[in-house]
């Protein structure tokens, strides 16, 4: 089982965050979906979606690398490093061009292969401080 949430969470990864499409593969998010990004409340899949489209229309050509996956019983931990250069606004902070590299991790709880919830963590201090803020 570990071993086939690992797929689901890595399929998120690349064919939603890596493609940039918020709208892709909504079947790899259960019903009650729920993000917790560090520091902002708790997203539905509507929230997400919103703040993703978001993030992707800042770094149009992010690229993301996953790092390392684990996974035991229903959790899949995630590491992974993402480039974008800021071509647009990114929380009220219009586009500097610049170039950023960062990294961030990821809890999922995965049920009936999909994900249920996931708590994220990304150093954006480190990507405002790059951009110059």
């Amino acid at each position: 089982m570990s071993e086939d949430n690992k797929r689901v969470v890595r399929e998120f990864l690349t064919e939603v965050i890596g493609a940039k499409d918020p709208d892709a593969r909504p079947d790899l998010l259960a019903p009650g979906y729920v993000s917790n990004f560090g520091g902002m409340p708790p997203f539905d899949h509507e929230g997400w979606k919103q703040m993703a489209s978001g993030f992707f229309a800042a770094f149009p050509d992010l690229d993301l690398t996953i790092r390392d996956a684990v996974a035991e019983g229903d959790l899949v931990a995630v590491r992974w490093s993402w480039t974008g250069t800021h071509n647009g606004d990114l929380m009220g902070m219009p586009p500097t061009g610049k170039h950023v590299s960062t990294g961030g991790m990821g809890f999922y709880r995965v049920v009936g292969g999909q994900i249920a919830e996931e708590w994220i963590l990304e150093d954006m201090m480190g990507v405002m401080q790059q951009l110059g803020a």
